[in-house]
């Protein structure tokens, strides 16, 4: 919809603000009650709990000043908000959060979910169901048909967590360590890694993962690369690489299976939705294949989907459900349509 066809429509159209926000970068969307994205806007990371508040909420609010002047529209004429943030894991993250957005948009209403949840409404409009991220970091969200939820921690392994990226490169390093060292299986990370990061040696690396040791960030900043090349790897042959992806899907299976079963509602249909880079850009198989069986030991009848739309449109349309507007069938149908149309602005 063009400005002149918004101006036509009149002053009362509702506007929704939908925004996925993670620890790479985010994602703003505007759009009005029937589906159609007006505006987005691309910006870097908000999860605080990397890059602290000020500069988190500085991101967020290049995100939606982007989507809102894309559509025309300004923030006093918006309905309701829907912000997904990673970092949103604690009571104090909320209130440190919600205090961060009452002060750049007074008076907007709005509500703070954790990134789950929008990743959840991106592959279905079901109010049940389960999803799993996979991206930087990993996170577990699960919705029985009684209304019950269950959001993972999202903090990482040591708080029951496991999948993502930063995994990943931790096992990628961990064997390639082992190969060089001759204390296990040799693996084509063990060059891989030396290149892709441009040290000499392990052992100059050995002393760089030393003096940055408890700063992860700084070496995954470093090492993202490494997560294609397992992959690549993987389709080539090396069973290193192969066991990583086939056991890294296998332990974010049990989990998102395990928190099904908490719930008592793991005998019935249900959409579990696969967000995140490691699911829809990995080129290899075995993260997917591994993943879904190790699902459906849990979960049988569950039917693995992947994000029909961004998911900051699934933080629209939730917007849309908060604004007891029609978010199912045609409304979604056009957001998805939309969406992929939308010229998406670089970070």
């Amino acid at each position: 919809m063009s400005i002149r066809e918004v101006i036509e429509r009149g002053t009362e159209m509702p506007f929704i603000l939908g925004i996925d926000g993670g620890a790479t970068k985010t994602l703003a969307v505007v759009g009005d009650d029937t589906g159609r994205i007006l505006g987005a806007g691309l910006a870097g990371p908000t999860n605080y709990q990397v890059t602290g508040i000020e500069m988190a909420m500085a991101n967020l609010n290049s995100a939606v000043g982007t989507a809102l002047g894309h559509a025309g529209v300004s923030v006093d004429k918006l309905d309701y908000a829907v912000f997904g943030l990673a970092g949103a894991d604690f009571p104090v993250d909320f209130r440190n959060l919600t205090a961060g957005i009452q002060k750049l948009y007074p008076g907007l209403k709005f509500e703070i979910v954790n990134d789950t949840w929008v990743g959840f409404r991106s592959g279905t409009e079901e109010n049940y169901g389960g999803v799993v991220i996979a991206g930087t970091g990993a996170n577990f969200a699960a919705a029985a048909p009684d209304g019950r939820k269950i959001t993972g921690r999202g903090m990482g392994y040591e708080w029951g967590g496991e999948g993502g990226a930063g995994d990943l490169i931790r096992s990628a390093l961990h064997y390639a360590f082992r190969s060089n060292d001759g204390t296990g299986p040799k693996t084509r990370l063990e060059q891989v890694v030396l290149s892709l990061l441009d040290f000499p040696s392990y052992d100059d690396l050995s002393l760089y993962m030393y003096e940055v040791q408890g700063k992860f960030s700084k070496i995954y900043m470093k090492a993202e690369a490494i997560v294609p090349a397992v992959f690549q790897l993987a389709n080539e042959g090396d069973e290193v690489c192969m066991d990583i992806l086939i056991n890294l899907g296998t332990a974010m299976g049990d989990v998102i299976g395990r928190m099904i079963r908490s719930l008592g509602s793991w005998q019935i249909p249900q959409d579990i939705v696969m967000v995140g880079s490691l699911f829809t850009k990995g080129v290899s198989p075995l993260l997917g294949d591994s993943f879904a069986l190790s699902c459906h030991k849990f979960v049988p009848f569950a039917r693995l989907k992947k994000p029909e739309l961004e998911p900051a449109g699934g933080a629209y349309l939730m917007g849309l459900e908060k604004s007891n507007l029609p978010a199912k069938g045609e409304v979604r149908a056009r957001a998805i349509a939309a969406i992929q149309e939308i010229d998406m602005p670089e970070v």
